[in-house]
C-alpha cells in the first residue's frame, strides 16, 4: 500500500464538474481521458490512439482504442464516448465546468471505433485540451446507479488503472488497484490519500513512517527534506500563483480603476517572498504567463518592485491609504496563506489599509469565489491560475468576458471585449506563428488593464521517501503516484 498525505479535501468527484488540480490528480487514477499529459509535458494518445481534422478545423475524427472495460465490465466505444462528452456540455449537469470544452457544438457516432467532434469554431489545440479530466471517460450504466445520477456523478466508474473504493469527508480517499485493466498494471494494490489539512501535520506523518508521499511540504523545510531518507521531486508549473481583484467591486470601488491596479502591482517584492516565504518554490515572471507555455511572452514594461512608484500611483488615483480585504486558501498551494501575509505585509507597506480573512477549507473557498457578481464578496482573492495542456488558449481563458461566474471561472469580473477577440484569434489559426501573436497581443492588454497581481510561476515540490520511487511532477500542477513503485 501507498500512502500520500494530501491538504485538501474533495469538493466533487464527477469528472465534468471538475475546476481544480487538486482533486484531478487523484481522479485520473480512475477515470481515463483521450490524451494525456507525461512528466516532461508532452501530449501523448490514451483512450484515443489516433485523431485527424477536417479542412475547415471545425470537426475532428478521433480513433478510440479497441478492447477497453470500464470497472464495471461495461465497454467503451463511441457510444460511451459520446454521453461523455453530452454531460460536459449539457446545462443540466451539476456544476458543470467544460472550461475550453465550450468550443464543442456537438458529438457524433461514426462507428464503434471512431468519434466525431464538431466545433463551433476552429480550435487547434482540442487533441491537447482532451488530457484535461473534465473530458474524462466514465461508464453510462454507471451514471444510473445510485448514489449516480445523469445530472451528478459522486461515484465514478472509469477505465482507470485504479478504481474508486472509498472516499471519507475531511479523512482519506482509497484507491484499489483495477485487476482488469487494459494497460500495465500499477505496483500497489492499494492507495490511500490521507486529507491532513496543515502542512507541519503532513510532514510529521511523512517522518513518522505514517506515509510514503508528501504533498504541498511546508516549503521552510524543504532543504532539510532533500537530504537523508527523503528526497524532493520538483516540477516547474504551467501555473502563476495570483492575487486577483474583483475589478467590479462594490465594496471597493477603488478597484475598478486600472491605474489603482497597476500600482499594487509595483508594491509588491516577489524575488524577496520566492526566497523567503517558498524557499524557491516559485519562480519570477514577466508577463501574464511563464515560459513553458506556447504563445507566452515577456512584456515590454515589467512590475518591477518599486514602492515609491507604487505610492505616486496610489496618490494620483486618489486612493492612498484604501481599504482592501485579501482572502486566500490554506493547503492548496505551497504557502500559499504565508505567501498572503507576505504581500499583505507589502501593500500596508505603501500605506494600504488591508485585511487578511482567516483561511478556509479549498471546497469553501471555491463556493465564495466563482459566484455571480451580485454575489461577489470577495475583494482581492489567492489563486493559482495556468494550463492543464501546455497551451495559451487555456491560460488565457480565465478573464475572457464570455468566461464570467457562473458560467466560468473569471473571477475577476474583467470585461474586456479585445482582448477576448485575440485569444479567439489565437485558437481559431492555424498558423503557429499567428496564434502566438495574437496570444502575446492579448497578454499586453491584460498586463497593461493589471486585473491581478501576477506573483510568481509555481515550481512544485513532491516529497518522497527514499522507499519509493517513480512519483512524478507534471508541468500541470499535478503530481503523479500511479506509475510509483517501491524502491
Amino acid at each position: 500500500m501507498l500512502t500520500t498525505a494530501i491538504g485538501f479535501d474533495i469538493d466533487t468527484l464527477d469528472p465534468a464538474a471538475q475546476v481544480t488540480t487538486n482533486v484531478m490528480q487523484l481522479l485520473k487514477m480512475d477515470v481515463e481521458t483521450f490524451t494525456a499529459m507525461k512528466p516532461d509535458g508532452s501530449i501523448v494518445p490514451s483512450l484515443a490512439t489516433e485523431w485527424t481534422t477536417a479542412p475547415d478545423g471545425l470537426s475532428w475524427t478521433f480513433t478510440l482504442r479497441e478492447g477497453v472495460k470500464f470497472q464495471d465490465g461495461e465497454p467503451f466505444d463511441a457510444t460511451a464516448a459520446k454521453f461523455n462528452f453530452d454531460r460536459v456540455i449539457s446545462p443540466k449537469t451539476f456544476k458543470a465546468a467544460p472550461n475550453v470544452l465550450t468550443v464543442i457544438s456537438g458529438v457524433e457516432v461514426v462507428d464503434a471505433t471512431h468519434l466525431k467532434i464538431n466545433l463551433k469554431k476552429p480550435f487547434g489545440p482540442l487533441p491537447a485540451a482532451l488530457s484535461f479530466p473534465v473530458s474524462g471517460m466514465i461508464s453510462p450504466k454507471s451514471a444510473t446507479v445510485a448514489p449516480n445520477t445523469v445530472e451528478q456523478i459522486k461515484e465514478p466508474v472509469g477505465t482507470g488503472p485504479y478504481k474508486l473504493a472509498n472516499y471519507t469527508k475531511g479523512q482519506d480517499v482509497t484507491f484499489e488497484r483495477n485487476a482488469t485493466y487494459w494497460g500495465e498494471k500499477p505496483a500497489y494494490a492499494k492507495q490511500v490519500f490521507k486529507i491532513v489539512p496543515e502542512a507541519s501535520a503532513r510532514e510529521a506523518l511523512l517522518k513518522s513512517g505514517g506515509a510514503d508521499v508528501l504533498a504541498a511540504p511546508p516549503a521552510s523545510s524543504l532543504p532539510a527534506l532533500e537530504q537523508g531518507n527523503t528526497k524532493v521531486i520538483w516540477a516547474d508549473t504551467s501555473y502563476v500563483i495570483q492575487l486577483v481583484f474583483n475589478t467590479q467591486s462594490a465594496s471597493q470601488p477603488l478597484l475598478k480603476k486600472p491605474e489603482v491596479r497597476r500600482a499594487l502591482n509595483y508594491a509588491v517584492d516577489r524575488s524577496a517572498i520566492i526566497k523567503s516565504v517558498l524557499f524557491g518554490a516559485g519562480k519570477e515572471i514577466n508577463g501574464p504567463l511563464p515560459g513553458n507555455v506556447f504563445g507566452s511572452c515577456p512584456m515590454p514594461k515589467p512590475y518591477n518592485y518599486n514602492p515609491d512608484e507604487a505610492k505616486k500611483l496610489l496618490s494620483a488615483a486618489g486612493a492612498a491609504g484604501m481599504k482592501l480585504s485579501v482572502v486566500s486558501p490554506n493547503g492548496r498551494y505551497v504557502q500559499d496563506y504565508k505567501v498572503a501575509e507576505a504581500v499583505v505585509g507589502q501593500l500596508r507597506a505603501v500605506g494600504l489599509d488591508v485585511s487578511l480573512a482567516n483561511p478556509t477549507d479549498w471546497p469553501t473557498y471555491l463556493s465564495q469565489l466563482y459566484v455571480p457578481l451580485d454575489k461577489a464578496k470577495n475583494e482581492a482573492s489567492l489563486l493559482g491560475w495556468g494550463t492543464l495542456y501546455g497551451d495559451a488558449s487555456q491560460s488565457l481563458l480565465q478573464m475572457r468576458n464570455d468566461y464570467l461566474p457562473p458560467n466560468g471561472l473569471n473571477a475577476t469580473y474583467w470585461d474586456n471585449a479585445e482582448y477576448t477577440a485575440l485569444v479567439n484569434k489565437g485558437n481559431e489559426a492555424t498558423d503557429q506563428n499567428e496564434r502566438k501573436q495574437a496570444y502575446c497581443d492579448a497578454q499586453k492588454i491584460a498586463w497593461d488593464a493589471a486585473p491581478v497581481i501576477w506573483l510568481y510561476q509555481l515550481r512544485n515540490p513532491v516529497v518522497t521517501t527514499d522507499k519509493v520511487t517513480n512519483v512524478n511532477g507534471l508541468p500541470n500542477l499535478m503530481f503523479e503516484t500511479t506509475w510509483a513503485r517501491p524502491a
